[in-house]
């Protein structure tokens, strides 16, 4: 798209709720972060904003069906190729015992996060080659081929967190495609006896966070209870308007280990209260309630199933994380998005706005 054309493009066109809302969210995690991190994280956090911006705003003005049909198969494998890399010792960096980065230029890049992204866009793209109908199981088997070698890779990395966002997403697109009833309680059935399977081989970490969940009052306050407790008093000692502003304890003195990244709502509600965790919550609502109407806009299934997928991926990071941090969910490493101290999973959400608005701007366009 020219210059000349997007200067003819009505800026009445622009969801400006849907491309503020994450900005106020973002600066919002901002405050957070510099009341509790060390001020190189505020610093690449500002700057993620900044291209996470930029981006949105460019990806906004370009056709999103192009993306889908020409871009999304080779951002895809470039994103693979990426994942493979990063298991690659010596250029693979360790934090907290997954290998999932790669220091570029003195910042640290997550693939994992992008590919959340290039996973939504070839579920999309080929959901745009659907028509109608409930779901095949040869379609089913595409669409868990699509999302299966990124899941792979990322178990490699022994992100757990991260693994089961692409299972979120890979439901989504399955019920919003047309999923037969039968199947959806086949399915259920599956999961749970999954689970019951899988329990006995999880590693000891593991089963000690979800005891700590199941069991609290049996959990070591000193061993993987600690984060949980910490986060819980945070959460309960902010009150109504909270401690302040840098006047929080839990989370300022680490209490609260590593608060500005999966504790960042516990930061919130220890220092703004309350009133602080009701304007994040209302700016969540805001932001997916703005995709969740663009996508009943859509002009096209592809765009719709987009957009959605990219609601099912904010929404699960959401619950999952708010979950931890009041202590109804084991600790899993999802971050809270846009909020949360990570640049990379910054970027990749203004992405997907980015994409959301170039449906919203197109959506009267053959």
């Amino acid at each position: 798209m020219t210059m000349v054309e997007i200067n003819q493009r009505s800026l009445r066109d622009v969801d400006w709720l849907l491309l503020l809302a994450p900005v106020a969210l973002t600066v919002f995690g901002c405050i957070g972060i510099a009341s509790t991190a060390p001020g190189s994280e505020l610093n690449k956090q500002v700057i993620a904003l900044g291209i996470g911006l930029v981006l949105a705003i460019v990806v906004m003005f370009t056709d999103y069906r192009k993306i889908i049909v020409n871009i999304a198969p080779f951002f895809y494998g470039a994103v693979i190729l990426l994942l493979i890399v990063v298991l690659i010792p010596g250029i693979g960096k360790q934090i907290n015992g997954n290998q999932a980065w790669i220091r570029i230029a003195g910042f640290s890049l997550q693939p994992s996060e992008f590919a959340k992204v290039a996973t939504i866009l070839m579920l999309a793209r080929h959901m745009a080659r659907y028509r109608s109908g409930s779901l095949s199981l040869k379609d089913m088997a595409i669409m868990a081929a699509i999302v299966l070698p990124p899941v792979i890779l990322i178990a490699l990395e022994h992100d757990t967190g991260t693994m089961l966002t692409f299972g979120a997403i890979l439901g989504a697109f399955y019920f919003l495609g047309g999923l037969r009833k039968t199947l959806v309680v086949a399915g259920c059935v599956v999961v749970v006896a999954g689970l019951i399977v899988v329990y006995p081989h999880l590693k000891g970490y593991q089963k000690e966070r979800i005891d700590v969940i199941i069991h609290p009052e049996k959990a070591d306050p000193k061993g993987f209870a600690y984060q949980t407790i910490q986060s819980v008093i945070a959460v309960g000692s902010g009150g109504v308007t909270g401690k302040g502003i840098g006047h929080g304890t839990q989370g300022r003195l680490g209490f609260l280990p590593f608060a500005w990244t999966d504790f960042i709502g516990a930061v919130v509600a220890e220092e703004m209260g309350l009133v602080g965790v009701l304007l994040m919550m209302a700016l969540y609502l805001i932001l997916v309630w703005r995709l969740i109407t663009v996508a009943l806009g859509a002009r096209d299934r592809a765009g719709a199933m987009m957009v959605m997928g990219f609601v099912s991926l904010i929404a699960f990071h959401i619950l999952s994380n708010l979950g931890m941090v009041v202590g109804i969910m084991p600790i899993m490493g999802i971050p809270l998005p846009l909020m949360s101290s990570g640049g990379t999973a910054v970027i990749s959400m203004f992405l997907g706005v980015g994409l959301a608005l170039s449906v919203r701007m197109r959506r009267f366009v053959n």
